[in-house]
């Protein structure tokens, strides 16, 4: 545990909350809505005084009080002094708590599995915790993939309480290769959200023997079936989808991502499937653990050619996840005392914005960027915060640090820099917010082409607004030769977007100079496919001029 989250300190004292004080504290049958309220002033009045560690343990008690008292106000008392006198439990818990979790059944799973077994709940908390954040909502339809139907793979979770029970029996068989220990919560998190079902993680745990190093060997151990990519057929038609079947008869990319992922699972490797669309097609793979707070994301990667852009869903949300919670769970900066000070002083600036004191969120926000600049909360408060206050420049200033910040993260990079290029070019500086644009999608082309292509469609709608036709066809001609390399997806992403754009802006004739352009930068001779898919906008487009024609002529 980090210096920022040492021992909470008792209301009245500044003795820590231990085991023995935290039950005593409980015993008394205190108004949790009261304690809520008392803990978040006292955690304020410790924050002022610059007694980090105190207020960061009397604030999760404050959550802890006001989370329970609202959504399980008749938890086991034991239940309740266990958590307070962990205050390190209480972070991990309450940081990873999303607004889009229903915390009603968040709070009935953690007491539910409390009830079902207390004394293995204490061992091993935070995997109750993250089955009780990834339970709460059922998973879709797509997920883990959306090539197998509910017929052959029925998404739906079994009890809390049946689900910790399972995986506490397989840890004492001996059959999973990490303990649930050394496991943070986001790691857990992608352990317990299994789509295999008991009876098949057991058939895994008896069958497949691997260990930590040779992870991505199952991913290969699944024959790739040719015939059926051949013929087109994408969705699973086997006699079911159990992960014996999938072995013996084999199948495509995504069965095999789904096998290596839920076989590791079953041996209590946290793992999850990428799906990415890029140049030479679609794809799937895995991503497994290697050790707590060391991922491997390549498993099966390379396995179809050159393919771009992974997406995977996040199991507590059923959203896609960023690449920054991604690289974060790959690195595990997130389990790191300076971003767990970072976290600490994010939250007192959230609520000193909300109070309406900026000043007081934007010292905050600094102290909170000081300590660990990846986080984007901080980043955004700071912003806001100067905004607030009316400070253009500082406001300017923070965001031009923030984009430097999340050079690695392109999913907040362009967050932060779409709103430092409209801030540019309200003050005119259109060269500037140009630059700015041309550097991310030169950056972003080949990793994250879905966001270079969305800047450079934001660049182009600009010059179809201004009504300058030349100036659209050179910024066209430049920005579609930096995607040449991928010209079915420059096609897709860039040209019918803009085509679309300017039929909407009834300059039906522009498109003319748009698709000369495109067959000259994208050598369409060497691509039979793009041929056809230009041919036919140019039949759609002729058309559509047919029919202006024709009502001109009415």
């Amino acid at each position: 545990m980090s210096a920022a989250l040492a021992p909470l300190r008792a209301a009245a004292q500044d003795a820590p909350f231990d085991a023995k004080t935290a039950a005593e504290f409980i015993s008394q049958n205190p108004d949790f809505k009261k304690c809520a309220a008392g803990f978040a002033r006292r955690a304020d009045s410790l924050y002022a005084d610059s007694k980090f560690p105190e207020a960061s343990a009397a604030l999760f008690a404050s959550e802890f009080f006001g989370f329970f008292g609202e959504f399980a106000p008749g938890a086991p008392a034991e239940l309740s002094g266990f958590m307070l006198a962990d205050p390190g439990l209480l972070s991990d818990f309450f940081s990873a708590l999303s607004p889009k979790d229903d915390k009603p059944k968040v709070a009935k799973a953690i007491v539910d599995i409390w009830n079902s077994d207390a004394e293995s709940f204490k061992k091993f908390p935070r995997l109750a915790l993250a089955i009780a954040v990834v339970f709460d909502t059922p998973p879709p339809k797509s997920w883990p993939h959306a090539q197998v139907s509910e017929k052959y793979l029925p998404r739906k979770f079994p009890e809390p309480a049946g689900a910790f029970a399972e995986w506490k029996a397989a840890r004492d068989r001996g059959r999973l290769l990490f303990r649930f220990e050394t496991m943070s919560l986001d790691e857990l998190k992608y352990l317990v959200a299994s789509a295999a079902s008991p009876k098949d993680r057991e058939w895994a745990q008896k069958s497949i023997s691997i260990n930590a190093s040779n992870i991505a060997r199952l991913y290969a151990s699944v024959p790739y079936d040719r015939g059926r990519l051949a013929a087109k057929r994408f969705d699973w038609e086997g006699a079911d989808y159990r992960l014996k079947t999938i072995r013996e008869t084999g199948g495509i990319c995504t069965d095999q991502a789904y096998f290596a992922a839920e076989a590791a699972k079953a041996r209590g490797v946290p793992a999850f499937i990428f799906t990415g669309a890029g140049s030479d097609g679609f794809h799937a793979w895995t991503a497994a653990m290697k050790k707590p707070g060391n991922w491997e994301f390549g498993i099966g990667r390379y396995e179809g050619a050159r393919f771009v852009t992974g997406r995977t869903i996040d199991p507590q949300t059923w959203e896609t996840a960023s690449d920054h919670d991604l690289e974060s769970l790959r690195e595990g900066f997130r389990n790191g005392g300076k971003y767990r000070e970072n976290e600490l002083h994010t939250i007192f600036a959230e609520r000193f914005f909300k109070a309406g004191d900026y000043a007081g969120a934007e010292k905050s926000a600094r102290r909170a960027i000081s300590a660990d600049k990846r986080n984007a909360k901080s980043w955004r408060l700071l912003v806001d915060s100067a905004r607030r206050r009316g400070d253009a420049k500082s406001a300017r200033a923070a965001l031009d640090a923030a984009v430097k910040a999340f050079f690695k993260y392109p999913d907040i990079d362009a967050e932060f820099r779409r709103e430092l290029i409209a801030d540019l070019k309200a003050s005119s500086e259109d060269a500037a917010a140009r630059k700015l644009s041309t550097s991310i999608i030169i950056k972003t082309k080949s990793e994250r082409p879905d966001i270079a292509m969305s800047f450079a469609r934001a660049e182009l709608e600009e010059d179809i607004a201004a009504g300058e036709a030349e100036r659209l066809a050179t910024s066209y001609k430049r920005l579609l030769g930096i995607f040449k390399g991928d010209a079915a997806m420059a096609a897709t992403g860039i040209t019918i977007p803009i085509l679309n754009a300017l039929l909407k802006k009834g300059k039906i004739e522009e498109t003319d100079t748009i698709m000369k352009v495109t067959r000259q930068t994208l050598k369409t001779s060497k691509d039979s496919t793009l041929v056809q898919l230009l041919d036919d906008i140019e039949r759609q487009l002729a058309n559509i001029k047919a029919k202006n024609a024709r009502r001109e002529n009415r």
